[in-house]
């Protein structure tokens, strides 16, 4: 089932938000091509964007809590360090099942509901308890 951008999402940067939006799009479309993982091709580039975009977001997102003077910004960078290792972790096991010429693409088949309630839980998790913690500072002008 797809994850769908609600309001409550919202964190008031209109960048980070967009990028929330396009991450949710991404593992949408990881759980598309898990459904159908005969083409492993399909399931790497899913993958492969995926943790290409986050890097990007948390990289983007970083800068702008340095220019906002984010308080929380070492703890925010441990945690997004932290998000991208088990993105790692997860590419890597899928990688290697797809791998195994025998089973690899019904084994990646059979854990696609794991994976993605993996991917939304790492998502929205971030974004409710994390990110929403930067909401206030986005209600105050901005002093450049």
């Amino acid at each position: 089932m797809p994850i769908f951008w609600r309001p409550q999402l919202k964190i008031g940067n209109e960048e980070i938000d967009s990028d929330h939006r396009y991450l949710i799009l991404l593992i949408n479309t990881v759980e598309l091509v898990l459904r159908f993982p005969e083409n492993p091709k399909h399931v790497e580039a899913a993958l492969d964007e995926l943790h290409r975009y986050a890097e990007h977001h948390f990289e983007r997102e970083e800068r702008i809590q340095i220019a906002w003077g984010y308080r929380h910004l070492d703890d925010h960078k441990n945690e997004h360090r932290k998000l991208l290792e088990a993105l790692d972790a997860l590419i890597g096991r899928v990688k290697l099942a797809l791998a195994d010429p025998t089973s690899g693409p019904e084994t990646v088949k059979a854990q696609s509901q794991e994976i993605t309630g993996f991917l939304r839980k790492w998502l929205i998790d971030h974004v409710l308890k994390s990110d929403m913690q930067m909401a206030d500072l986005f209600r105050k002008p901005h002093i450049t």
